[in-house]
């Protein structure tokens, strides 16, 4: 179980990436928590720079429509409308690489 987070970035209180004391990141988007390594954050950082339209890294995987785009990450998917996949992309994007590691 996790305890004691620090906020990585945190535009509001749906929408967070956190660091537990595990050395978890927590992405928090909405009711949605991926609770990752740093090398499944990588992987995740890594997938949403790629510049393929359908795009996988390890376990995670990324189809784009003209109408939406889907991330999945093994077995389970979110799908999202352009303007959240872009608001869920900076999300990750933002988290600054020092903070991407564990101390």
């Amino acid at each position: 179980m996790c305890h004691g987070f620090t906020p990585l970035h945190a535009p509001s209180t749906t929408r967070r990436v956190m660091r537990c004391t595990c050395g978890s990141l927590h992405v928090i988007w909405h009711h949605l928590n991926y609770a990752l390594s740093p090398s499944e954050f990588r992987d995740l950082h890594d997938l949403l720079t790629a510049p393929a339209p359908h795009a996988a890294r390890t376990d995670w995987a990324l189809q784009h429509t003209a109408h939406a785009t889907q991330l999945w990450c093994g077995p389970t998917g979110v799908t999202f409308t352009p303007q959240e996949f872009q608001s869920f992309r900076d999300l990750i994007l933002t988290v600054p690489p020092h903070a991407r590691q564990f101390h």
